[in-house]
């Protein structure tokens, strides 16, 4: 009996978890009616703020990111582009602590990567601190909170941190609770970062949140594609041939057709179909589907419109303009300078300076110290001529490490040309300008130290 009792105890369970599952996999993509904060906050029954009318609203943009690529893609790319190559400074215990920066051996760029891809994806970003005392010293761990686990509580001085904010009826003990910076409770606050939003107090939203119909119809074609190519029973013709034939050479003429015509490779094909006791002539329907160029400008005024919402640049995403193949580095590297200057650098600095806010207040590092290293996605490698920049033996060596080098071989081969050719002895020089990145300029640094005294 009491074997019994414990297997009809693991069955309930198994079920509960089977039935979380399955509520999980299910999720309605359909775009919020109305996206905003309650007005009126008192009449709250909870201590925090819900983000959202059912309080999910990160959760569905969790999903969302998930079904379109293009969606995806952007926001990968933003992210990529916003935490930099690495960070640099010349303190050389700053530049310990940013190689390890929590208990999970995680550097700064780890921790500043997610910080960023929250903040792009949900308008809003959340890093954890911990404050801490070692045989070395004072010291603080940094940690990336994940957004869709926070809400902000009423009095906006604090944060509410839960794994399921689907069920927290069930584990409301579950929930913690952290001050927001300056306010420290147990050694440990919280950073939020947002952007102003008019209407609303508590939350930031993202800058693509305009066109979240598109996003869910960039998904929604992807799905339509997908049970066109596998179920779809689309043959080019359909021939009628009139003959005699019982019900069960019917059915098995239905099950071998769904075999030829069903799955990949199977469009384009003719159907056959058997008409009992017709006599007369066969008749071939020839099927037009001339739904595709639809279908194709849609994905691209759907592609369009999202990375317009992102604040994004087409050649940064995969879209090269037409007639411009030959100049598509070009394209890419402006593109990429009007990206910097519009969208990156603002996140970079916002999220940066609040972590150099931290390290300068709470372990005494100059703020000056600490920046992102940028490096464009095109080099100008491919625009530059060797024979310019590489001496005769240099190149030599390029070709094969085992080729004997020349006596003469350490001039240019331009160098060699006006030896022979220019009697006047008149020599050009070309020089190559690279153009580099920094988060922070000499201009800024007083400005700086202002703000963080």
């Amino acid at each position: 009996m009491k074997n019994q009792t414990v297997k009809q105890k693991s069955q309930v369970k198994t079920k509960a978890k089977s039935k979380n599952v399955y509520e999980f996999g299910v999720f309605n993509l359909a775009i919020p009616e109305h996206i905003a904060e309650p007005k009126n906050i008192k009449n709250l029954s909870t201590k925090w703020v819900p983000f959202g009318d059912d309080n999910l609203f990160p959760q569905y943009l969790a999903e969302l990111k998930r079904k379109s690529s293009t969606n995806r893609s952007v926001l990968a790319q933003k992210t990529i582009f916003t935490s930099g190559a690495k960070f640099v400074c010349n303190n050389p215990e700053l530049e310990r602590f940013i190689q390890d920066v929590n208990a999970d051996h995680e550097s700064l760029r780890d921790v500043f990567k997610k910080l960023a891809d929250d903040y792009y994806t949900f308008g809003n970003a959340y890093l954890e601190c911990v404050m801490y005392e070692g045989r070395d010293g004072k010291g603080i761990n940094l940690y990336h909170l994940d957004a869709t686990t926070v809400r902000m509580s009423k009095t906006n001085k604090e944060v509410y941190i839960n794994s399921d904010w689907c069920r927290y009826w069930n584990n409301e003990e579950k929930i913690s609770r952290l001050p927001i910076y300056p306010r420290v409770a147990h050694n440990k606050f919280v950073i939020h970062f947002k952007d102003y939003e008019p209407t609303f107090r508590f939350y930031g939203l993202p800058d693509y949140v305009a066109a979240l119909e598109h996003i869910a119809v960039d998904y929604e074609i992807g799905k339509w594609n997908h049970t066109k190519f596998k179920n779809g029973f689309q043959p080019s013709a359909i021939v009628e041939i009139s003959g005699d034939m019982g019900e069960e050479e019917a059915k098995k003429l239905v099950r071998e057709a769904q075999k030829k015509f069903v799955g990949d490779g199977n469009n384009g094909k003719i159907m056959f179909i058997v008409k009992n006791g017709d006599t007369s002539p066969a008749n071939v329907s020839i099927i037009k589907d001339d739904q595709e160029g639809s279908w194709l400008d849609l994905q691209r005024v759907t592609d369009q419109n999202i990375i317009t919402a992102h604040r994004w640049q087409p050649s940064l995403s995969g879209i090269v303009s037409s007639g411009k193949m030959n100049n598509t580095g070009s394209e890419i590297r402006i593109a990429y300078d009007l990206a910097m200057t519009t969208v990156v650098k603002d996140t970079s600095e916002l999220l940066l300076n609040g972590i150099r806010r931290i390290l300068y207040n709470e372990m005494a590092f100059d703020p000056r110290d600490l920046k992102i290293h940028y490096e464009p996605p095109v080099s100008y490698a491919n625009e530059i001529e060797v024979k310019e920049v590489l001496t005769i033996n240099e190149q030599r060596r390029m070709l094969d490490e085992d080729l004997p080098m020349l006596e003469h071989g350490d001039m240019f081969i331009a160098d060699r040309e006006v030896i022979v050719t220019d009697r006047d002895g008149d020599e050009e020089q070309e020089d190559i300008e690279e153009d580099s990145y920094d988060d922070y300029d000499d201009d800024n640094d007083k400005n700086i130290i202002e703000n963080y005294g």
